[in-house]
């Protein structure tokens, strides 16, 4: 899923999180509606907010078609809730075959439970929003662990076919960000100075915001997986 190409994305709970996430993609151009059972938690999104918003409860299948979730290509979970996350993101994901769900979590602790149901995960935390943007539009990098409140991230990423026989350092910009771990043909090792990508390689990286940014646009003008 590109971010240069308009989306529909549907957020569950306007709190700040959902508000946040909200304007971010909106602004990004996507096509955003936001359902949460109280209209007041609409104020938080601003008069200038550029999506829809569905008032009801988010199981309820008439406000799931007002919110469009036939054509859903993301869905968010972001209610102050587990349960409610939980449920709602499984209903989307099952029954109406979501491309990519992603649900938020208070107890850490559930977060494998999560992962054995196929269900994608994040813990409440000051970069949670960024995070589910991440998630949202970039399936194809996965995050896989953070450090601080996100200022450096862990990212494992299937190396394409375009990408093959082309050195790690083209891809990974030293300034920004680390080559962790190289996996081929199901043997890991640390990546050598120097090493050159082969295809179906997975490469786990330690990166910034701004590395992981330049990582997804050397991906896309190269015919990679953002």
């Amino acid at each position: 899923m590109s971010d240069t190409t308009q989306q529909h994305i549907i957020i569950v709970g306007c709190g700040r999180l959902g508000a946040e996430l909200a304007r971010s993609l909106a602004q990004k151009k996507h096509a955003v509606a936001v359902i949460d059972f109280s209209e007041r938690a609409f104020d938080r999104l601003g008069p200038d907010f550029l999506g829809r918003t569905v008032q009801g409860e988010a199981i309820d299948e008439d406000v799931l078609h007002r919110a469009g979730i036939k054509k859903a290509h993301a869905f968010a979970a972001v209610t102050s809730s587990d349960s409610v996350n939980i449920i709602t993101a499984r209903v989307a994901r099952d029954l109406y075959h979501v491309e990519h769900v992603v649900a938020r979590i208070f107890n850490p602790r559930k977060t494998l439970i999560y992962e054995m149901l196929g269900l994608q995960t994040v813990a409440t935390s000051s970069w949670g929003a960024q995070r589910f943007e991440q998630l949202l539009l970039h399936p194809g990098m996965r995050n896989i662990g953070t450090a601080g409140n996100g200022e450096v991230q862990l990212y494992e990423l299937t190396i394409a076919e375009e990408w093959a026989g082309r050195p790690i350092t083209e891809l990974v910009p030293a300034e920004f960000a680390i080559p962790t771990a190289l996996t081929r043909g199901g043997k890991a090792s640390l990546p050598e100075q120097g090493a050159v990508l082969q295809a179906d390689d997975i490469l786990q990286i330690s990166a910034t915001s701004e590395g992981v940014a330049i990582i997804r646009k050397r991906l896309k003008a190269n015919g990679g997986r953002p």
